[in-house]
């Protein structure tokens, strides 16, 4: 699956969800707030019915109608109130309600109760009949607040808001994580592809290359002998220039070995040994062929550590790297320094030569790349394909003048 199916795969249903999400939940924040407000409307309606009850008694007592809306003026949730005559004419009032009574008869509508707008938010208004028991007809005009409903629409339309962002976030890093799952297989599927392309193409190389190795090989054989005899019955004179002679043969027949080799793959023979054995015997190997190198090359054994390795293709691998620097660098120390990284061990080679090029360092360990006269490109090719086999890493740094650091890192023992 692509990118772009994936989006489409996973983001499309995402967002298709979470659309349905908020119209469900709009829907059904709509009908309980329908619901929730003709509960109160039936809880204020019964809350004014006991109210014109009481004020009914209190008027058939003879109290004022002032004196009685004195008595419900402490009522947090009562805004406003006013008792009327039966001519609808005022007589008593009080009010929150910016110190003026909300009332014009020609606005009262023809249901008992209404939802008026106001600064401090919802009024509900109640417009009341009831008669005291000296049968005089009043109307009382309520005004509760409905301030607390408001509160409760607030915090359900803020509750959802927090719900649809969790679900959202949630849904962003489902995403997220399945998109680095994704990138992570593509690239994943991308490099087996490549190995494969790879092993493959070496395939056919290896075999061509065996195959003429052996052609060459043959007629080296017969050069060899031919050398030899020459080198008996030729006048002593000759013998420099049929041993020279003799030395191309060999050189020939050595570059067929280092192609055949670097082209086949390796079985590896792994073994746990001591990376305080391995280093100095590349030393020793390096200071047979570089009889001055033995006093530039400096090991810091520190702790004890082992690898888990094939040791032979490991010190060749170390060999390789460590002869590249000492042809880089003709003076300088060359320091191999190791150290233990959970189940891994890195080591570096750093040496004080003139630096890699930015733009060959990437080409260093391709095969057949090499930036000296007598060089074939094997050596660094082969030892990245000896860490690589060891499902180790190798890398370089390196900048113009500043020297160069290869870093190796494969299993511990």
């Amino acid at each position: 699956m692509n990118r772009k199916d994936f989006v489409l795969f996973f983001l499309l249903p995402f967002m298709g969800t979470a659309l349905v999400f908020l119209i469900i939940s709009a829907l059904n924040r709509a009908s309980v707030d329908r619901s929730v407000e003709g509960l109160v409307r039936e809880q204020l309606r019964a809350a004014s019915g006991i109210l014109t009850t009481d004020i009914g008694l209190f008027l058939s007592q003879g109290a004022s109608p002032a004196g009685v809306l004195d008595a419900y003026a402490a009522e947090e949730n009562i805004y406003f109130m006013a008792v009327l005559d039966e001519e609808k004419n005022v007589l008593a009032w009080r009010s929150k309600f910016e110190g003026y009574l909300p009332l014009s008869l020609r606005d009262i509508p023809e249901t008992d109760s209404w939802i008026i707008d106001s600064p401090a938010g919802e009024i509900f208004s109640l417009f009341t009949a009831f008669s005291p028991s000296r049968g005089n007809e009043y109307y009382l005009y309520l005004g509760y607040s409905l301030a607390g409903l408001e509160n409760m629409r607030a915090r359900s339309k803020r509750n959802l808001l927090i719900l649809f962002g969790i679900f959202a976030a949630a849904g962003g890093l489902i995403f997220r994580g399945v998109s680095v799952l994704q990138t992570r297989y593509l690239e994943k599927k991308a490099e087996a592809e490549e190995a494969r392309t790879e092993r493959e193409h070496f395939k056919e190389i290896s075999a061509f290359t065996s195959g003429i190795a052996h052609e060459i090989k043959n007629p080296l054989n017969s050069l060899s002998l031919i050398f030899e005899l020459l080198n008996r019955k030729l006048p002593p004179e000759t013998r420099k220039d049929i041993e020279l002679g003799r030395n191309e043969v060999r050189k020939i027949s050595g570059i067929l070995d280092q192609f055949s080799g670097a082209l086949k793959p390796f079985h590896l023979r792994r073994e746990i040994f001591p990376l305080g054995e391995a280093v100095p015997s590349v030393f020793e190997s390096l200071a047979r062929e570089f009889p001055l190198s033995r006093p530039r090359l400096r090991f810091d054994r520190g702790a004890e550590i082992t690898l888990t390795a094939d040791r032979n293709l490991f010190c060749l691998s170390l060999f390789n790297i460590l002869k590249n620097s000492l042809q880089a660098s003709e003076k300088g120390e060359i320091a191999v320094t190791a150290r233990r990284i959970r189940k891994w061990v890195r080591i570096e080679v750093r040496d004080q030569g003139p630096g890699i090029p930015t733009e060959r360092i990437e080409r260093i360990f391709e095969p057949f790349f090499s930036t000296k006269k007598e060089g074939m490109g094997i050596g660094l090719y082969l030892t990245k394909k000896i860490i690589d086999a060891h499902g180790g890493r190798i890398e370089v740094r390196s900048r113009p003048g500043e020297g160069t650091v290869f870093s190796i890192q494969v299993a511990g023992g």
